[in-house]
């Protein structure tokens, strides 16, 4: 250790500004001076593939005032300067959530509280490293309602890329998501944080190292979404060059809903708290004097058909940081307006696609739905057909159509009958992945193709591996939701627990795919190209309209073309054709002040 302690003092002060001396012989306290006071953090020894590598931590950093009493249904406002030395050895404890669903996911690790708005950094440390380091901000998923940084441990990733990882927490379900006609809570206040939480990284990571001009949003599923969302808002300006979006995008079915929807389910949850629903602001000011805990937990007020596809409380257009209505204008990239394109033109974006994406859906609402549903009477397939695919078909274009129904049940049967009685399970796998994941993220990687001109660039991955920790479910996915991102972050202990794993079952082969996903990815945050500095075995060609091009990581990392060519054709051009979407862009409904899907058929 003491060897460390001594790589430690050296490299740091050769590379990182304003760390501090030894507070003992060979041992090392780093502490940064920022424009926010003095923060402590400590060094440790990343163990990944069997080499030991040094990385200092700063964990759980408040980035905004704890938003509770007044400040609770708010817009985040900056920590104020430390008054004391802050000492960051810890996580913050994970937004408040809905304690049932986490425990499916995080059994034991329970610590919540309102107060909740930190960050964490791992910075790594290279002797050969000359100038500053490109930052990679994580936004975790968890559909706008669970998740927390911690799981998110980044000091692999940190080590290995040669990057500054930084990992956040943000507001959760309704404390995030609640959205009123008072001009203090619109809604959205989720995205908010996370908006205060780039821009803190932005004007301190330069203190740790980083490089302010070269920062990547990347995150998963709701995180996913998010990075898009932050795009879409003209205030981030000049504050990241670049994002990854990994299994949702702004449009995603799950990850949007309309404006008049979110103040209809807020007035029903205030209902379930016995306040007023008269005034928003007698609302609020009642909403902010209940426990929070009670407002997660009396939140559940949506019909079987409006969870259908989403939780209650998502981002909605509000007319200030969501100005046009995403599932619109990702499908016609010539509806998005200057000044939400004024940021997503002008960024480098990347796109990452799983195959078994769907099964984050499947599992928890279709599946039930249809087996609840199904009847000596009707079968599963004739659930799927004149009760599903109508619901899906009204949920995104406003029509519903027995012929096109008929026609997308036929599509997505499963002729080979490999599951024989239950293939209907892996057509509703596939609906599943392709309405609520694949198509939204093809048709947002299309618009920004359509509009990089030329100036930024656009990747798309395909992850079709099955790993060894691919839990066995009975109508057999290729993988899993959120599968992909233990490879991204060098399979750390952090998340054992929460994705399945046993340090006995990762192989060989996966560690060494992680490597390869790693360099991907901190090559895209040097850069905006995931083949530089660092060449990697297989390059991974840009997207555009014409090819297609995309990543294939399976059992191996090929180039490809036009993923899934079947069905991404069926959604991007035969059902426009079929329901007569026109080419012009002109909309009257989606772009504020009208708020809500657009009525594509005239």
């Amino acid at each position: 250790m003491v060897v460390l302690h001594t790589f430690l003092l050296f490299s740091l002060t050769q590379l990182v500004p304003g760390i501090l001396t030894q507070s003992g012989p060979g041992i090392v306290d780093p502490a940064i001076h920022t424009s926010v006071g003095l923060i402590n953090g400590f060094g440790d020894l990343v163990n990944f593939n069997g080499r030991h590598r040094p990385v200092l931590k700063f964990l759980g950093i408040p980035y905004a005032v704890p938003p509770v009493g007044n400040l609770r249904f708010r817009k985040p406002k900056p920590a104020p300067r430390f008054k004391q030395p802050f000492n960051a050895t810890q996580f913050g404890p994970g937004c408040l959530q809905n304690k049932f669903l986490m425990s499916l996911w995080l059994p034991g690790r329970d610590l919540l509280s309102e107060d909740c708005l930190t960050l964490n950094i791992f910075v790594p440390i290279h002797s050969w490293v000359r100038g500053k380091y490109p930052v990679m901000l994580w936004i975790h998923g968890g559909a706008y309602q669970i998740g927390q940084s911690s799981i998110y441990s980044g000091e692999n990733l940190a080590y290995y890329g040669s990057v500054i990882v930084v990992t956040i927490n943000y507001r959760l379900g309704p404390l995030g998501f609640l959205a009123t006609k008072d001009p203090d809570s619109l809604g959205n206040l989720g995205l908010w944080d996370q908006q205060l939480a780039i821009k803190w990284v932005h004007e301190n990571i330069d203190f740790f190292g980083g490089d302010s001009n070269r920062i990547t949003l990347f995150g998963e599923s709701a995180g996913g979404g998010s990075t898009v969302y932050q795009a879409m808002y003209p205030g981030n300006k000049g504050l990241f060059s670049s994002t990854i979006s990994e299994s949702g995008v702004a449009m995603s079915a799950w990850g949007y809903n309309t404006r008049d929807k979110m103040l209809d389910f807020t007035k029903r949850m205030a209902i379930n708290l016995k306040c007023p629903t008269n005034n928003d602001r007698d609302m609020l000011a009642c909403m902010r004097n209940v426990p929070a805990q009670d407002i997660v937990d009396k939140s559940r007020v949506g019909t079987e058909s409006e969870n259908l596809f989403r939780p209650e409380f998502v981002p909605a257009p509000d007319g200030e940081f969501i100005k046009q209505y995403a599932p619109d204008i990702f499908t016609k990239s010539c509806l998005i307006s200057d000044q939400t394109g004024s940021v997503f033109d002008n960024i480098d974006m990347a796109f990452v696609a799983l195959t078994g994406d769907g099964t984050a859906v499947t599992g928890s609402t279709m599946l039930p739905y249809v087996k609840k549903h199904t009847s000596k009477a009707i079968s599963p397939d004739d659930v799927i057909e004149k009760f599903v695919i109508p619901n899906i078909l009204s949920d995104r274009f406003n029509i519903t159509s027995p012929e096109l129904a008929k026609i997308m049940n036929f599509l997505y049967s499963d002729w080979t009958k490999t599951l024989g009685n239950n293939s209907y399970q892996t057509k509703l796998l596939n609906l599943d992945t392709d309405y609520s994941f694949y198509i939204p993220i093809i048709n947002t990687a299309t618009a920004h193709a359509q509009r990089e001109k030329g100036k930024k660039k656009t990747y798309l991955l395909g992850f079709e591996k099955h790993s060894s920790f691919t839990l066995p479910l009975e109508y057999k996915p290729p993988n899993l939701h959120a599968d992909e991102i233990p490879y991204f972050f060098g399979f750390h202990d952090s998340m054992m627990k929460p994705f399945a794993m046993s340090r006995t079952n990762i192989t060989a082969e996966e560690i060494q795919l992680s490597e390869k996903l790693m360099l991907y990815i901190s090559n895209f945050a040097y850069s905006g190209d995931p083949n530089l500095p660092v060449s990697p075995d297989v390059k991974w060609l840009p997207y555009n309209v014409d090819n297609e091009h995309y990543l294939r990581v399976g059992e191996t990392i090929e180039t490809d073309s036009h993923m899934l060519p079947t069905r991404t054709a069926f959604w991007t051009k035969y059902i426009p054709d079929y329901l007569k979407m026109t080419k012009t862009c002109t909309i009257s409904q989606g772009v504020l002040p009208n708020f809500g899907p657009s009525n594509v058929i005239g």
